[in-house]
């Protein structure tokens, strides 16, 4: 047989970010600018484990279909 792993990682993360504005409309309009992904220092936010979802789809080596006995997991 052949097993087919779906896996599902939730990193919970942190930054900080700091920034001048006039009144709360322009710092969220600001804030909506920033592209997270570019240029902070993410780390580990210290209270909630990583939370790792997996789901195992048996898949016959025939016909490469996936069955619907699936069987959805979660470890934290």
């Amino acid at each position: 047989m052949i097993y087919k792993f779906k896996v599902w990682v939730w990193l919970p993360m942190k930054t900080e970010i700091h920034l001048s504005a006039i009144d709360d409309k322009d710092a969220l309009k600001t804030f909506n600018k920033i592209d997270l992904t570019k240029g902070f220092d993410w780390k580990d936010d210290g209270i909630r484990k990583s939370k790792v979802t997996y789901e195992v789809i048996n898949v016959p080596n025939s016909d490469k279909s996936t069955s619907s006995s699936s069987t959805p997991g979660e470890k934290s």
